[in-house]
């Protein structure tokens, strides 16, 4: 079996002890006698991993599953001249002029409509051509995310958005509009509810008490990782 795994620092085994042997994907493999492409890097955002896993899987589908954590939501990433560049609005340790400029334009409810739209994009990528995928929640803490997600999912379809606490001012859209998109990400969610139905599950809580200084895990937390994600693939 060969397994193609994507995500973030929480991938690539950052603060474990040696990440080419105690990330989860590698201990994983070596746990349960399996080959895992780690595609895992540090501070990428959803873009990236989405990004890399259909390049990837185009140039060689030889897969037997894919392994998507989802990652922190307000991470973008831009092209320019030819090379890509991770940016994280307002998160990042060493904060670049790219990451003042779309800091202008972060706010929660513009990464979880990313979020539907883009796991949307990627799971139906995988699945067209035949590949089971795995999707969770980790280390992008969705349950922050939770006025946003309501919004969405508690919405009546009674255009009575301040029902809903919503912060209308700032949107700066019509109530038409409104009314059109919460409908439509509602429909979108529940379709990705359909593909993947653990997308927003968050397992973060697994590694709380298995944690490095940094807040990533240690090599027991991504010990309980390689096996929860083993069991959902079915090692």
């Amino acid at each position: 079996m060969k397994i193609l795994t994507l995500g973030d620092s929480w991938t690539y085994g950052m603060e474990s002890s040696d990440p080419a042997t105690m990330s989860w994907p590698a201990q994983m493999s070596e746990k349960y006698n399996v080959e895992v492409v780690n595609l895992g890097r540090n501070g990428s955002s959803l873009e990236r991993a989405c990004r890399i896993g259909i390049e990837e899987l185009c140039r060689n589908n030889n897969y037997n599953f894919v392994v998507l954590p989802l990652v922190p939501l307000g991470r973008t990433e831009v092209l320019k001249n030819g090379k890509w560049f991770q940016v994280w609005p307002r998160g990042a340790k060493n904060i670049t002029n790219l990451d003042r400029i779309y800091t202008e334009f972060w706010m929660p409810w513009n990464d979880i409509q990313k979020m539907i739209l883009q796991t949307l994009q990627f799971a139906s990528f995988v699945k067209s051509i035949g590949i089971p995928l795995y999707m969770c929640s980790l280390s992008n803490y969705i349950f922050n995310y939770k006025v946003e997600l309501g919004w969405i999912t508690d919405y009546k379809d009674d255009t009575n958005f301040e029902s809903l606490g919503m912060p209308l001012a700032s949107f700066d859209i019509g109530i038409s509009d409104l009314d059109r998109k919460l409908q439509s990400l509602r429909a979108i969610h529940n379709h990705n509810l359909g593909l993947v139905p653990n997308y927003i599950t968050d397992i973060s809580y697994l590694t709380k008490n298995h944690l490095a200084a940094g807040r990533h895990p240690n090599d027991d937390g991504y010990t309980i990782l390689a096996d929860y994600f083993a069991e959902k693939i079915g090692l």
